[in-house]
């Protein structure tokens, strides 16, 4: 009887054994084996940002066979967000989600401290910007929306101040020579579309993504899209690029946003080469392709020295675009942020390493 207790309390001990080194390996192999990764999107839900990310973020947990969080932290056009992640702990659990125009006003907006050069970025596709109007509005061009807006009146919506539509049209009103409107501030994108819709403002601008669905319901009437090209909604009606209604207007597209998914430049590298893994992955499944078309998404699939290159290219359009329409009063220049005419890439790769 002793030498079956022995026996039997050997063979329980062996157990757990191999069941704790199963569990300490199942551990080991995982990319957050403490708790779930979280990326804090700078943006309310529905908006144009949070619809962004989800589905990329959705196809990266399958690939990585693990689960990320997704919260929403509204505020300064994304500031907040980006700060309090900042904030915690590098340690590759936390991550942030915005749009690069808005990123990219941060530091003239005395918003926040964090540039580009704080954050390895993922920008999985780019996007336009659309202006819209009730269906039931006599404002039918840009022609007649200039018109509308040269008079001062106010009620043109935005999703938040120096996000990157809002930047958009103060580029577009500069073409046109017609003053900055008094703005209607709501949050998200998708808040100008249900704004409008309600007649709560008589017109809007928001990213694209996030309206598109109302354009094709025919509840919104969009005058143009800030891209080179029109764009064609379900039921066959062509929407006009910026660049073939208002003269000047080439440069607009250059504006375009991406939406990236950032984390801090100095997390564990393990973890920032398995989400590039995981990301280029989420770009190639059909689901996203799908979704990408869906709502007039161009994938560009930015990452590494690339995706630098790009936000510090959004940085010079946006920052300088509001500092010379008189919306911010900090000069890029004093950021050491060039005009776009200065931008050389080999000057600025450098920041990397101060």
């Amino acid at each position: 009887m002793k030498k079956f207790l022995t026996v039997s309390l050997f063979l329980v001990l062996a157990v757990s054994v191999v069941f704790a080194a199963g569990d300490s390996e199942a551990k080991a192999s995982k990319l957050w084996p403490k708790t779930n990764a979280v990326v804090t999107v700078g943006f309310g839900a529905g908006g144009g940002t949070d619809t962004a990310v989800r589905p990329v973020l959705a196809e990266m947990e399958k690939y990585l066979g693990e689960t990320i969080n997704v919260v929403n932290q509204a505020g300064g056009a994304s500031a907040v967000a980006a700060t309090n992640v900042l904030a915690k702990p590098h340690d590759g659990y936390n991550m942030f989600a915005t749009g690069s125009g808005a990123f990219a006003g941060f530091g003239v907006n005395g918003t926040s401290k964090s540039t580009w050069v704080d954050w390895a970025t993922f920008h999985p596709y780019s996007g336009p910007a659309a202006i819209i109007v009730h269906p039931s509005s006599d404002i039918n061009s840009i022609d007649d929306l200039m018109a509308y807006l040269s008079k001062g009146t106010p009620n043109f919506a935005i999703g938040s101040f120096g996000n990157g539509p809002h930047v958009q049209i103060e580029a577009i009103l500069k073409i046109a020579g017609v003053p900055t409107p008094n703005y209607t501030t709501l949050g998200a994108c998708r808040d100008v579309g249900i704004s409008v819709i309600a007649k709560d403002s008589v017109a809007g601008i928001g990213s694209f993504s996030s309206l598109i669905d109302l354009a094709n319901a025919g509840e919104i009437k969009v005058l143009c899209v800030t891209t080179e090209d029109p764009w064609t909604l379900d039921n066959g009606e062509v929407i006009p690029s910026i660049t073939s209604v208002l003269p000047g207007s080439e440069t607009v597209p250059q504006f375009c946003e991406t939406w990236p998914i950032l984390i801090p430049r100095d997390a564990p590298a393990h973890i920032i080469e398995k989400l590039t893994e995981a990301f280029h992955y989420a770009l190639s499944t059909d689901a996203v392709k799908k979704y990408a078309a869906d709502m007039a998404f161009n994938i560009v699939a930015y990452t590494g020295e690339e995706a630098d290159r790009f936000m510090a290219i959004q940085t010079s359009g946006y920052a300088w675009t509001q500092y010379d329409a008189g919306l911010v009063q900090i000069s890029p220049a004093s950021l050491g942020i060039p005009r776009m005419e200065d931008f050389d890439w080999e000057v600025e790769k450098k920041k990397l390493n101060k």
